[in-house]
């Protein structure tokens, strides 16, 4: 989730006019993949925090599925593609490889994929294995996201107080399932993604609301280092 402000409004920059006979068409202009990736991350985040929480007497995540598969996979995947396209590592990667983690997340949840299934033992669900293999899966993310948040250190507030509440959220989720289960933690999971949730949806307004398109402006604190 890069800074909006480190990219250039023309991503493909016109050739130089050559006096020929023959006219060149440019290159299309490119548009800011950045605002996709945003919201479909956000929103994900936001209905996780929710469920995570057990907000609402929700204790069944199953209506994540479409939405992991869908907006957390399929598009945020998408908007990891056409970073790359525009020349951004950081967003390419980030947004490609979170796409990754909403769909790998989604399918567990589907009976034809057999992972629940692979937990059972007759009648008995081998609950202590199941928490056992999700400790593994979410600390593998969880490393991940410590390299992005001190990769983004020098990015903005925006952006980096959205990698430090998922980096708490992958933190508490970890524990969750290390410990057995124990409801505090996967609780405070929830509460740390949605702050990452807010953050994030932040940073897209941000995105948005430029004094060009807006008379309201968010700021996202340049934390770059600048020469003198």
């Amino acid at each position: 989730m890069p800074e909006p402000q480190i990219y250039v409004q023309d991503y493909v920059k016109p050739e130089k006019i050559r006096h020929s006979s023959t006219t060149k068409k440019h290159a299309p202009k490119l548009g800011n993949p950045t605002p996709l990736g945003l919201s479909s991350f956000a929103i994900c985040m936001m209905v996780s925090g929710f469920y995570n929480f057990r907000a609402f007497g929700v204790n069944e995540p199953n209506v994540m599925v479409g939405l992991c598969l869908f907006t957390g996979g399929i598009v945020q995947f998408a908007a990891g593609m056409w970073e790359f396209k525009v020349g951004n590592t950081f967003g390419g990667t980030g947004f490609s490889a979170f796409g990754g983690f909403w769909a790998s997340l989604g399918v567990i949840f589907i009976p034809s994929f057999g992972i629940l299934d692979a937990f059972r033992d007759g009648d008995n669900f081998k609950e202590a294995e199941f928490h056992n293999a999700m400790a593994v899966f979410t600390l593998a993310w969880l490393i991940f996201t410590i390299i992005f948040t001190i990769a983004c250190i020098r990015t903005s507030v925006g952006v980096l107080s959205a990698f430090v509440f998922l980096t708490m959220t992958f933190a508490n989720e970890v524990i969750y399932h290390f410990t057995g289960g124990v409801d505090l933690f996967i609780k405070a999971a929830g509460i740390s993604g949605l702050l990452c949730s807010g953050a994030v949806w932040y940073c897209l307004g941000a995105t948005f609301l430029t004094p060009d398109l807006s008379p309201i402006s968010l700021p996202l604190w340049d934390l770059s280092h600048k020469e003198n």
